[in-house]
């Protein structure tokens, strides 16, 4: 009787549901109620306006030099706002108090950077979208220390600096290109493309420099003493045509000096600009990679695989789902395929890419060449995650090894066939109010992605506790809470932030379970 009444109890123990990596914790707990809102009208809207939803970011940084890191999120039409972390994952919003709200600007993304080595981290916001130049001048938000109450104070000072860039700024990565000591730096732009990207005639893409990234050189002003940054790009030789989406600094060829990787959107190449040593660059995306993604956004690079190479995650937009696939991808043919290598565009597929680093080669004369790198998307598993933004590499489980994060969504499938042959006919007599709600508005998860060391990523979405469904943009991976394993942030649009807790120092995941994954 006794093995009667115990085997239905082990029985119930045994098919129990493990414990989820993440929580999402409330608003009301977090304190941040965060929310990147964009309401429609008639000339804001996904048919006049195609970056509409290319969302915003958040940054992370440590303003009041408490050992908290704090948070920081660009919105596109609301107020950007900076929250201070006061221990046990609250936060406070201090927006108003440190005068860090965006100027009534688009932002689109942040980096965090001690620009003037003063101690204290300042903030560069990138910004977009509106027409008038004197209305997108990027911000330099320059840390003024803690007022009595211990709050960061800034100040923008973008012009002083030589940094109100009036391009329609995506991202800036800050770095030392000359190695001489100073952080210089890379911006990363799109203009509105108009939709004349999407189809292969170079005369549609080559009709100003607008579409140009810039690169900055730190250079000290020992009158204004801090530095001021000059433009030359021209003469570092940056001057390929691109809409770019995502930037990530690496030393790839491991000669110790820093290159750039730039995921460029629809069909234009990515760039990899291989640093010369002498203050230019030069763009051998073809050299490296055979192919890459075509609606490149987001990029990440870190190494997967513990041989102490740097391997590189682009995503792109293609759904796991075979229906969405349908209904919203576009066919790829052989004549596509002929017109983008008559472009001199490098091969693209409509697909996340893992490009995984083999090694340098070895030439004839018995000496060291460029690494070599075997794209490896489909067989890691990690190839189609829908419409995607962020990329997070990062070891999330705390078992050695880089686990994957992505970040999906967009609030108008504008690439749905139905829609686009709906709208081919309805613009001769359906008005644009009309247009626009026949547009699909499906939320999708995130994508959560565990290593399983043997170069394939298993998905542990549901198993993670990442199921909400959302339209999430930028991303971070930060240890919020100080307790050695990384939280995870997320800015959405038209919805309150994701501010995920990771449990796996805490009840969750322990050693012995990490042991037999």
């Amino acid at each position: 009787m006794k093995l009667l009444i115990l085997f239905p109890v082990l029985f119930l123990l045994s098919c129990s549901k493990p414990p989820e990596l993440f929580v999402k914790l409330s608003s009301s707990h977090t304190g941040i109620n965060f929310n990147n809102k964009i309401t429609e009208n008639d000339s804001i809207n996904p048919l006049d306006l195609e970056f509409l939803y290319n969302g915003g970011g958040v940054a992370v940084g440590d303003f009041n030099n408490d050992g908290k890191p704090d948070l920081y999120f660009t919105a596109s039409t609301t107020s950007n706002k900076l929250y201070l972390n006061k221990g046990n994952l609250k936060f406070e919003d201090i927006t108003e108090t440190a005068n860090v709200g965006g100027n009534g600007e688009w932002s689109n993304a942040a980096s965090v950077v001690d620009i003037n080595n003063d101690g204290r981290e300042d903030i560069y916001v990138c910004t977009t979208v509106i027409s008038n130049p004197l209305l997108r001048k990027n911000l330099l938000y320059i840390n003024q220390g803690t007022n009595d109450k211990g709050i960061p104070v800034f100040k923008e000072m973008a012009a002083e600096y030589g940094l109100a860039d009036t391009s329609w700024s995506v991202h800036a990565a800050f770095f030392d290109y000359d190695n001489d000591g100073d952080l210089d730096m890379y911006l990363v732009t799109t203009k509105p493309a108009k939709r004349e990207s999407i189809a292969f005639n170079s005369n549609n893409i080559q009709i100003d420099n607008t579409d140009i990234d810039k690169l900055y050189r730190n250079d000290w002003d020992p009158v204004l003493k801090h530095p001021v940054f000059t433009d030359v790009s021209n003469q570092a030789g940056i001057t390929e045509h691109g809409y770019g989406l995502g930037i990530n600094i690496v030393d790839i060829n491991y000669d110790g000096w820093k290159d750039i990787y730039v995921t460029n959107d629809f069909f234009g190449s990515d760039h990899l600009w291989i640093n010369n040593k002498n203050g230019t660059f030069s763009d051998e995306i073809g050299k490296y990679f055979k192919h890459t993604s075509q609606n490149a956004m987001g990029n990440d690079v870190a190494d997967i695989n513990n041989d102490g190479l740097p391997d590189v995650v682009a995503v792109d937009m293609n759904p796991e789902d075979n229906m969405r696939r349908k209904k919203n991808m576009s066919r790829y043919s052989y004549f596509y395929l002929q017109n983008m290598l008559n472009m001199g565009i490098e091969p693209q597929n409509v697909r996340n890419t893992l490009q995984l680093n083999m090694g340098q080669r070895l030439l004839k004369n018995d000496s060291i060449g460029d690494p070599v790198f075997s794209e490896i998307g489909f067989y890691a598993g990690i190839a189609q995650t829908d419409w995607s933004w962020n990329v997070s590499l990062a070891d999330f489980d705390n078992d050695g090894y880089k686990d994957l994060i992505i970040t999906n969504g967009y609030p108008r499938d504008v690439t749905d066939h139905d829609f686009a042959a709906y709208k081919n006919k309805a613009n001769n007599f359906a008005s644009k109010q009309d247009i626009l709600d026949q547009i699909p508005q499906i939320k999708v998860s995130n994508y959560a992605f565990r290593n399983n060391g043997d170069l394939k990523f298993i998905d542990v979405t549901k198993d993670w506790g990442l199921t909400d469904p959302s339209f999430s943009n930028g991303a971070v991976a930060v240890d919020l809470d100080n307790d050695g394993d990384l939280d995870y942030v997320i800015n959405n649009i038209n919805d309150k932030a994701f501010v995920y807790e990771n449990k796996t120092n805490s009840k969750h995941y322990h050693p012995e379970v990490r042991k037999n994954k």
